[in-house]
């Protein structure tokens, strides 16, 4: 696996809630208005989710070494999925209005992770769609004692760029950070990696 490529994305989880932290005490000082402190935080960690999508791009560039380009359509795409009936600017406001900052935070690192595994994946496609060549993916965890079972299952796992990863309790995602139920989602670190088909390189 690309060691560069997982060690700089992991760091970003400790930037994440930083910055979440500074957008969040800095719209509570500026302003009183609940309204107008969701808008500003909504901004700022979209700014957070644009960058993890062109992280993902770039990480997919480097893993097929070939020169992708982010694609702004499939990026709104990510970025603004619906989850349970919410996109992330509404679950920002659950947050904001409630003043709860760690939620907050841990809303911020699982968007990041998801945005930017699906970028990686959006990067396959492209790909894919460029050179006609098959993709695989595989499935990897940073291995320490905090992957939950069902993620350390899929250690390792490949299977090609359209199919699903399914864990032993059933779920099944098309990277880390999509899968059905949340309690596989939220604080995941895991990444998918991508490699050209061996046959057809």
């Amino acid at each position: 696996m690309n060691k560069k490529t997982l060690s700089n994305y992991i760091l970003a989880f400790d930037e994440i809630n930083a910055l979440t932290a500074v957008s969040y005490n800095t719209a509570s000082e500026t302003t009183e208005d609940q309204t107008v402190q969701v808008s500003q935080i909504a901004d700022d960690i979209l700014s957070l989710l644009i960058n993890a999508y062109r992280k993902g791009v770039q990480a997919a560039s480097e893993m097929l070494a070939y020169d992708l380009t982010v694609d702004v359509r499939s990026m709104d795409e990510v970025i603004y999925l619906v989850i349970d009936g919410k996109t992330f600017e509404d679950r920002v406001a659950d947050h904001v209005l409630s003043g709860d900052l760690q939620g907050l935070q841990t809303l911020a690192e699982s968007e990041f992770h998801r945005v930017y595994n699906a970028a990686v994946l959006d990067g396959g496609h492209q790909y894919q769609s460029s050179v006609g060549y098959g993709v695989t993916k595989n499935w990897y965890t940073v291995m320490d004692d905090k992957v939950r079972e069902t993620h350390r299952y899929l250690e390792g796992a490949s299977v090609s760029l359209d199919e699903e990863f399914w864990t032993f309790d059933g779920d099944h995602a098309a990277y880390p950070g999509g899968f059905t139920k949340a309690e596989n989602n939220v604080n995941c670190r895991c990444t998918v990696e991508l490699h050209i088909d061996a046959e057809e390189e």
